[in-house]
């Protein structure tokens, strides 16, 4: 009789025989294709279609290097979703085969780095950080060790409220400046202020100024880097309007200047003026690295908060919908004209400040307008042909707004808005010399005898900026009778042949996309736009600028041929009309055409002033609840019209 085993014996030989032989069908079986191929298999003979031929099942092929999935594997879904479009390695999708967006063509131009077949160079990709298929920051560069050589801060350019400073650290949401010798730094009032009251210097919460050694013991020798340019608009959503990105792009064109920064005056009080610098050395426009992202760091995403589901409602309904906070950038705008630019609100910082680390922020814009306000007195210009004026008064009295300091006290290249501009012109698919009028219907009724047509003179174009159809509250609007009469009356000059074309368009620019779009070809196209003042003629400033013109002639060096027209040597300015009731006036929007060279015109009903004769600055008083009706003489603001329109119709 056999012996009985238990469950406690050893194996045999057979069965450790079938362990060893089931695991081996298991490591080959679960590896099949490296198996065959350490037997000699060709790898073709491991394809899917091959296996399946032969039973062995198949393979996934994975992802294009597009992201998508191949063509024999996409269904009618991936078409809806990803879009039928052709991709090859190293260009950008969307841009015509042979075309180079970096050279300023396409819709896509904005987009920096890249282009075609062209090829960047090694060292352009480690200085620009901008949107590229060929450059980047890889995962590496995001983890830095300073070890105990904490980087210092510089100060690249300054003037109280607006400030570009390189290697700023946040940690906790605060912000820190980090350097040896505090005397060679503006105070920190006059860079930001505090958090929870923009009239006051920022609180040891917000910023802080610390030693390189003091800073390796706090922080530690590792931290995280966030490359490139970051604009920092500072300030609640209240205090934030159109020229919020107005004044940030200015700061930074200050970038490219060849004249000297600022002087400051140092935390310690000492008066630094900055060396003049070496203009062989200084950066070319197109050199500055555009901006990667705007960060609000008390601006959260929504102003309507978020209702969750209540009681016996399906929590996994689809909320109801809430509103954006208010940045005062039109959400179309960064997508047309700044498409690097990537927007953060309060929950992004805040999302930074809970991780607890230490980040480098390689260079930072900041804006504050708290900081500008109490630093008025200090807004020293800067040397520029476009601060002659400004050298002859007092900075900072004259009722200029807060943002105005870097127009003030920084210096720019005369055509530091025309990137901005000519980009919005490529969205809108607009020639870059939109803005001077148009030629009209009426352009064949100049046939000659021969039957060849004669070349008509540009007509101006006007835009009217209209507030009838906005909500309560939404600003300043004129009575309905003035309305009516103006819009009447300026169609009628278009009849006549006086005017080309005339727009009535919305006044907050809130407006579906078409609309939009609508908008600003009509404001960006405009001769002369006019409307009840406010923020909503803020978009003027899309306007054709003369200074471009000048400054495209003075650096090409070229003077009008002989006998060439007024409108080849030199288009007249367009013109703002703004319409304010009798005793106000604010220098938001003057301020911005003059910056500009854009000529501007105030309406206290009947009255116009205009150049140097403008009325005192007296701030409207607002009733909560209730918008101001401006009266408006229709008939003088119509006979200006007429007379402007002759001035600005060249031959």
């Amino acid at each position: 009789m056999p012996h009985l085993r238990s469950w406690t014996s050893p194996p045999t030989r057979r069965e450790i025989t079938l362990l060893l032989f089931s695991l081996t069908v298991f490591v080959l079986s679960y590896n099949l294709e490296a198996s065959l191929g350490i037997v000699g298999v060709h790898p073709q003979k491991l394809t899917s279609s091959y296996l399946s031929s032969i039973g062995l099942g198949t393979k996934d092929p994975g992802f294009d290097p597009d992201g998508r999935r191949p063509k024999e594997w996409r269904d009618e879904l991936e078409s809806i979703i990803a879009g039928e479009w052709e991709w090859r390695e190293g260009e950008v999708s969307g841009v015509a085969r042979g075309s180079s967006a970096a050279s300023g063509s396409g819709r896509n131009a904005v987009i920096y780095n890249f282009g075609g077949s062209r090829k960047v160079a090694r060292s352009a990709q480690k200085e620009d950080r901008g949107v590229s298929l060929n450059t980047g920051v890889t995962v590496k560069d995001q983890f830095i060790k300073w070890g105990k050589d904490v980087p210092e801060t510089s100060v690249v350019a300054h003037t109280p409220g607006y400030t570009v400073l390189d290697n700023v650290i946040a940690v906790n949401g605060t912000l820190f400046v980090v350097a040896n010798d505090w005397t060679k730094l503006p105070k920190l009032g006059d860079i930001a202020s505090s958090s929870l009251d923009a009239t006051k210097p920022p609180r040891v919460q917000d910023w802080h100024i610390l030693t390189t050694q003091d800073a390796a013991e706090m922080f530690g020798p590792y931290a995280a880097k966030i490359h490139g340019t970051s604009w920092l608009a500072l300030g609640n959503a209240e205090s934030q309007d159109p020229y919020t990105l107005f004044s940030l792009f200015r700061t930074h064109a200050s970038l490219s200047s060849t004249a000297a920064p600022a002087s400051f005056t140092s935390s310690s009080g000492l008066h630094i003026i900055a060396p003049s610098p070496d203009t062989a050395s200084s950066p070319h426009p197109s050199s500055v690295p555009a901006p990667l992202r705007i960060i609000f760091p008390h601006v959260p995403t929504f102003s309507s908060p978020n209702i969750p589901p209540g009681p016996g409602e399906d929590p996994k309904s689809h909320p109801p919908p809430r509103d954006r906070a208010y940045t005062g950038i039109h959400p179309f705008i960064p997508k047309a004209v700044f498409a690097t630019l990537g927007v953060w609100y309060t929950e992004d910082w805040q999302d930074l400040a809970d991780m607890h680390v230490p980040f480098l922020l390689d260079r930072v814009v900041i804006a504050d307008r708290g900081a500008a306000e109490r630093g008025r007195a200090h807004w020293a210009p800067a040397p520029s042909a476009r601060t002659d004026e400004l050298k002859r008064r007092a900075a900072g009295q004259e009722g200029e707004p807060a943002w105005a300091a870097p127009f003030v006290g920084l210096s720019a290249p005369e055509a530091w808005w025309a990137p901005v501009r000519a980009a919005l012109l490529r969205y809108l698919h607009l020639a870059d010399g939109a803005g001077a009028g148009t030629y009209g219907a009426s352009e064949s009724k100049g046939a000659s005898l021969w039957g060849l047509s004669k070349k008509q003179a540009p007509r101006p174009v006007v835009a009217y900026v209209s507030m009838q159809d906005e909500p309560v509250g939404a600003g300043a609007r004129l009575s309905s009778e003035d309305h009516e009469r103006l819009v009447t009356g300026l169609k009628a000059l278009e009849k006549q042949g006086v005017l080309g074309e005339v727009h009535v368009v919305r006044g907050n620019g809130s407006v579906p996309a078409p609309e939009w779009e609508a908008r600003m070809s009509a404001i960006a196209r405009a001769t002369i736009v006019m409307g009840p003042y406010g923020l909503q003629l803020a978009d003027s400033v899309y306007m054709r600028s003369p200074l471009e013109d000048s400054a495209a002639a003075s650096g090409s060096g070229k003077k009008p041929a002989q006998g060439a027209s007024q409108s080849e040597a030199s288009a007249p300015a367009p013109l703002l009309m703004e319409f304010f009731p009798p005793g106000t006036f604010v220098r938001d929007q003057q301020f911005a055409m003059h910056a500009l060279g854009i000529d501007y015109m105030a309406w206290w009903n009947e009255r116009k002033f205009a150049g140097t004769s403008l009325p005192d600055v007296v701030s409207p008083s607002v009733t909560p609840g209730q918008d101001p009706r401006v009266p408006l003489d229709v008939d003088a603001v119509l006979r200006t019209v007429r007379e402007e329109a002759s001035k600005r119709t060249v031959a």
